[in-house]
C-alpha cells in the first residue's frame, strides 16, 4: 500500500535538517508522540542515521493485529539522511518495522527548497506479508502511520518558527 504525505516548512532544507539531525529534537519528537520512547542520532560516514523506538497501544485495532502482537506495537524506525545536493535538498531512506509482526514501511523522506521554506515529502510502501489478511492489516495500520507522519511534520514546522 503506497503512502505519500507532504508538508510545507517555514525554513529551508538546511535549517530543517540541522534540527532533524539533533538528538534533542528526535527525543522530544518521540516523547511528544509516545512518552518513554527512545531516539538516537549517529553519524555513519557522510550519512546521519536517526533511530527511534516507540510502543503504541493496539487498543482499537482489529483483533487480528492485537492477537498477533499483544497490547502494544513495538515500532522501530530508521531514517538514513544522505549529504545535501547542490541545491541544499536532502533525502533520507526510511525503514520502519513492527516487532513481532511482518509489517514494514520502506521509502524516502525528501527535504527540498520551496519558496522561502522547504517541502517535506514522504513516499513509502507499507507491506504486510501475512497470507490472506495482509491487506487488512495494512489498511488497519495505515491511519496510525499517516497520523504519525503528519504529527512529525507539524512538530518540525512548530520548532522551525
Amino acid at each position: 500500500m503506497r503512502i505519500t504525505r507532504e508538508a510545507t516548512l517555514p525554513a529551508g532544507p538546511d535549517e530543517a535538517f540541522a534540527l532533524v539531525s539533533t538528538q534533542e529534537y528526535q527525543q522530544a519528537k518521540v516523547d511528544a508522540q509516545v512518552p518513554g520512547s527512545t531516539a538516537s542520532v549517529t553519524e555513519q560516514g557522510a550519512d546521519v542515521v536517526v533511530r527511534t523506538r516507540r510502543a503504541l497501544s493496539t487498543q482499537g485495532m482489529p483483533a487480528a493485529v492485537a492477537s498477533m502482537v499483544g497490547d502494544t506495537l513495538q515500532i522501530d524506525e530508521q531514517q538514513t539522511w544522505h549529504p545535501a545536493a547542490a541545491d541544499g535538498s536532502r533525502r533520507a531512506d526510511l525503514d520502519l518495522t513492527v516487532s513481532g509482526a511482518p509489517l514494514r514501511l520502506r521509502g524516502t523522506i525528501d527535504l527540498t527548497p520551496a519558496g522561502n521554506g522547504a517541502r517535506m515529502a514522504v513516499a513509502a510502501d507499507l507491506t504486510c506479508s501475512i497470507p490472506l489478511v495482509g491487506k487488512k492489516v495494512e489498511q488497519a495500520a495505515q491511519p496510525a502511520i499517516i497520523d504519525s507522519i503528519d504529527a512529525e511534520a507539524r512538530f518540525l514546522a512548530e520548532r522551525l518558527v
